[in-house]
């Protein structure tokens, strides 16, 4: 698998290319106009709004969207060339046969990213690997009597009992009742 990896991916989205994908599909002007706006939103630094010229703002209601936006030509040169991929937002596995292929296709698939979207590839961190040695999204193929399963991933359970731990702690401020409710709501957020 060729487990990729878009570096700073919302940081570096390129506003004239998003722009000229969203206005493939949207007619309405003033949508687009309110979509360039809210690309070009400034962000406080230090207490001092500075305007964005690259970038979407992380964590957003509207960029997960713009993202798909963006990659959606991502995903049909992928479609083209035949390969089994995954992707979700920023994260994408593309699946092949051999390390071999892995590589000639992390090649390729970097040059387009590069040339086309303008969107560099974070080289250490996207490798060709196992599919059940990377994890994804929080999670991580098993192996076992040649079967696969789907598990958690190991940092995944990790952050979750760092949090527990916070939520749990005796000398938290707050009643029993309220940290109760507090360990209740993580869990349901997270198991969602």
């Amino acid at each position: 698998m060729v487990d990729l990896d878009l570096e700073k991916f919302f940081d570096r989205i390129n506003h004239d290319i998003l722009m000229a994908r969203v206005a493939r599909r949207v007619k309405d002007p003033q949508v687009l106009k309110l979509i360039r706006r809210y690309l070009q939103a400034g962000m406080m630094l230090h207490g001092v709004s500075t305007p964005r010229t690259l970038g979407a703002a992380q964590g957003g209601p509207l960029s997960p969207l713009l993202a798909n936006i963006l990659l959606d030509d991502f995903d049909k040169e992928l479609a083209r060339r035949g390969l089994a991929f995954v992707r979700y937002a920023d994260d994408v596995r593309i699946l092949v046969h051999s390390r071999r292929a892995g590589e000639r296709v992390l090649t390729s698939v970097t040059r387009f990213l590069d040339r086309v979207l303008h969107l560099p590839v974070n080289q250490p961190k996207s490798a060709v690997d196992r599919i059940t040695r990377r994890p994804f999204l929080g999670f991580k193929f098993l192996k076992s009597h040649r079967q696969y399963r789907i598990g958690l991933a190991p940092e995944s359970l990790r952050r979750v009992r760092r949090r527990l731990r916070v939520l749990t702690d005796r000398h938290a401020p707050g009643s029993l009742s309220e940290r109760i409710q507090q360990v209740n709501r993580f869990l349901a957020g997270w198991v969602g």
